[in-house]
């Protein structure tokens, strides 16, 4: 890449002054005149039949306006459309905004009501009555799948409500001519990503025109967008989304039930209406990850060269089947992770039981298919008597390979897999942590080091899904679409619009670098338009703060209005100048021509005539400084929509990472200790190092929470009881490591500026490294790492079965 000024480069943050000093404008801090508020009653029950909502009391309590029972949705809503996640289910399930005759996990909306404070809506919402019949809960996946389980879904006839399956390869073959079958079976637990604002939603409608106005922290406006329209059949949805406090794909899939429901208040009372989710309502019923169990077999050679690998995979994908698929397809986008193995077998499925239902979450999929590989690794290295490390190296795709076609038919786009991790173990030091691992083992402290690496996927294709349902009667599209639309103001300086909302993660600051460095003049110069509104943004089906989709849809789009921008700025120029445009440079808001004398004209200048001066103008030439670019991935054939092989691009571009753990087990309590936590990573072209680390020193640190101990517990009863943070175990900043990164970009042939994905990368691959290196610590007793979470609990647990033999 040529020499730049500002990608690369540390820069001012754009959102952080105004977060910093309590100027962020988020949903629940709009106030709107006459607005209500709204609580929702939940179900106490995970399982039971409603007989009757009684709700006349409540009507009658001071300040109440307004209540909305299982009777309002079905006479004055219809039920969701069956998305690509449900498109397996071989009987329609009409899902509504809430329940309707049956309640299936506990917290699942029966009624709402609006008011005019907030106190009196929690006052009423206790004279709401409800003749509940319970049922028998059903929580583990193993009783869900037996013939005489209560069933969740009568309709399905059987609370499993999908399975498939996929081969690439020749995996008969492939077993065949193994030396060894190594077999494993492997568990990765419900847990969240507990953003610290939880869902918030205001709905104002307006009779006379019959818009529909929402202001809502979604991290995907189509999903809001496609739920108004569908549920309460509107034509004219206007979203806008303000400053998010986090979303991690937890607001992008069960949000739009609320937002169903407190527009259902607003357009009932003719007034505005505000519901704002507490911390308990978020943690029993915003969305769970996937609690996934594997049943895994790796055919290898004795020398530790992988042949061919095959899962079963049942996934708990709790009450609802409108996310049946969304953890098995997710699979598919780092399927052989870093190896070049050709032949993958792959079966799935999706159990329903009495629990919140998933959603997505930083990685979807991606951390569990991960942490499969690289426990199948330390298998394969312990069970042939060979270096876990000289087992992945021997399997590692090389960089003379890329760009490199996977079996499933992803197109990893550069990368030096194994330099990566050389890198890694030279910067961590390893051959001596492993003396002294074994120094401090003599003494009764037990070291242990996690080596592993992993893909971090990045830009979503939409057609993915039809890998698995070819079937699809409504195709989900293909590749994604994105804009961004960028203006030179009059008075010289820049204005641009983004088509996707921010959920934190400095976007304004990332795209300003973009296009400042595009138009020669300072980021400072740049101002981004928020908050998203869908009325004026360039927004399309690629929209989405999820999937790792900023960096390639949001920067190309934003870099293709910024050089169709320049174009027009030098055709002005030109013209004014009298010189050729393509003679001239932009240097700090000033367009200047070569030669003497010196011939400049500045943006404020060009502001002026573009918007004033008609005389000035080049014959045919538009008026006004504003250009609008809609980008698509110009590399996504092959593959870009699956034919009958079922291969397809999962996704667009592939960032890599090693990383490395060092831990110290107590074995007194089986507290885990991370010392030390090294990544060494390829992201392609970094634009803005502080914001690519500050992503990536989240996700560890999300990554290596999960994997220590925080997540979902229900009982028997499927009654959740981790209700609070503190029940919940989310790892303390005391408790987190210092995440060391270490960057060695190779950047993609395939994007604007060789950017590559930043978002979910370090959340892939550190569950499976603190899995490994809290085993090697407990070698010495025997233990294998199998599931997570590793609490203190679970590792003094597993201390003492492997003591007892």
């Amino acid at each position: 890449m040529a020499e730049t000024k500002y990608i690369g480069q540390k820069t001012r943050s754009k959102e952080g002054p105004r977060h910093v000093t309590g100027r962020g404008l988020f949903t629940d801090d709009i106030i709107l005149p006459g607005m209500l508020h709204a609580v929702i009653l939940r179900s106490p029950h995970a399982h039971a039949r409603i007989l009757g909502v009684h709700a006349q009391a409540a009507l009658q309590a001071p300040g109440v306006i307004a209540v909305i029972t299982p009777e309002d949705l079905t006479q004055k809503t219809n039920p969701f459309k069956p998305g690509r996640y449900a498109a397996g289910l071989k009987t329609p399930i009409p899902e509504y905004a809430g329940t309707i005759d049956k309640v299936r996990y506990m917290g699942e909306p029966v009624a709402a009501l609006a008011a005019r404070t907030r106190g009196a809506a929690e006052d009423a919402l206790e004279l709401i009555s409800v003749d509940y019949d319970p049922l028998p809960a059903v929580v583990d996946t193993g009783e869900a799948m037996g013939p005489s389980a209560a069933q969740l879904f009568e309709e399905l006839g059987s609370n499993i409500a999908w399975k498939g399956a996929l081969h690439y390869g020749n995996i008969e073959a492939a077993f065949q001519q193994a030396d060894r079958i190594v077999r494993e079976k492997l568990k990765i637990h419900r847990y969240s990503s507990t953003p610290l604002e939880p869902f918030a939603c205001i709905a104002s409608f307006d009779a006379a025109s019959k818009k529909l106005t929402v202001w809502v922290n979604a991290q995907v406006p189509e999903v809001i967008y496609d739920a108004l329209r569908e549920a309460l059949g509107l034509e004219d949805v206007r979203i806008i989304i303000p400053d998010i406090g986090g979303g991690f794909g937890q607001k992008i899939h069960l949000i739009r039930k609320y937002m169903v429901l407190t527009s259902l208040l607003a357009i009932k009372t003719q007034r505005p209406v505000k519901w704002i989710e507490d911390r308990s309502e978020h943690m029993m019923a915003a969305g769970h990850s996937c609690a996934q169990e594997f049943e895994v077999e790796a055919a290898v050679k004795k020398d530790g060269t992988v042949l061919g690998l095959k899962f079963k995979e049942i996934d708990d994908v709790g009450g609802s089947v409108s996310t049946l698929t969304i953890h098995f397809t997710n699979k598919l986008n780092n399927l052989t992770n870093t190896y070049k193995v050709k032949n993958i077998f792959m079966e799935g499925y999706s159990v329903v039981t009495n629990k919140c239902p998933v959603i997505p979450n930083r990685g979807i999929g991606k951390p569990a298919m991960c942490f499969v590989w690289e426990r199948m690794m330390d298998r394969i290295a312990e069970e042939l008597n060979l270096s876990p490390i000289e087992v992945r190296s021997m399997n590692l795709i090389q960089p003379s390979e890329m760009p490199y076609t996977t079996p499933s038919g992803n197109i990893y786009d550069s990368g030096d897999y194994p330099a990566l991790l050389r890198r890694a173990l030279e910067k961590i030091g390893y051959e001596k942590l492993r003396e002294e691992q074994r120094r401090e083992r003599e003494k009764g402290r037990f070291l242990g080091i996690g080596v592993v690496i992993g893909v971090e996927p990045g830009g979503r294709n939409a057609a993915r899904d039809m890998a698995i349902f070819p079937e699809m009667t409504e195709g989900p599209g293909a590749g994604g679409v994105n804009g961004a639309t960028i203006k030179l103001e009059k008075n010289g300086t820049i204005a641009l619009f983004l088509g996707s909302p921010n959920c934190g993660q400095a976007h304004e600051t990332t795209t300003a670098q973009v296009a400042a460095e595009i138009l020669g003049l300072t980021p400072e110069h740049v101002s981004i338009s928020s908050p998203f509104d869908s009325d004026l943004a360039p927004w399309g089906v690629a929209a989405a703060n999820s999937g790792n989709n900023f960096h390639l849809y949001d920067i190309g789009a934003v870099h293709g209005a910024a050089l169709k921008l320049r174009e027009k700025i030098l055709t002005l120029a030109g013209h004014v100048l009298h010189t050729d445009p393509t003679e001239l440079t932009i240097q700090e808001g000033t367009v200047q021509a070569p030669g003497s004398p010196i011939k400049k004209i500045t943006f404020a200048e060009l502001g002026r005539i573009a918007y004033g001066n008609q005389s000035l103008l080049p014959k045919g030439f538009e008026a006004g400084l504003q250009t609008t670019f809609y980008y698509t991935f110009p590399h996504g054939e092959p593959h870009l929509v699956p034919g009958p092989d079922r291969l397809v691009r999962a996704q667009f571009t592939f960032s890599a990472g090693a990383h490395i753990a060092v831990v110290e087990v107590d074995r007194q309590t089986g507290k885990v200790h991370v010392l030390r936590y090294l990544i060494v990573g390829d992201n392609g072209t970094v634009i803005n190092p502080d914001v690519v680390n500050g992503q990536i020193y989240g996700s560890a640190a999300h990554g290596i929470s999960v994997s220590l101990g925080e997540g979902f517990v229900y009982n028997s009863d499927g009654q959740l009881l981790t209700l609070t943070l503190t029940d919940y175990g989310k790892s303390s900043t005391l408790e987190t490591p210092k995440i060391e990164v270490e960057h060695h970009p190779m950047p993609s042939p395939f994007t604007s500026l060789g950017q590559k994905a930043a978002g979910e990368g370090a959340a892939i691959p550190s569950p499976a490294a603190i899995a490994s290196a809290v085993e090697d610590a407990l070698k010495p007793f025997g233990v294998k790492v199998r599931q997570l979470p590793l609490s203190p609990e679970a590792v003094w647990q597993l201390m003492q079965e492997a003591a007892q033999g």
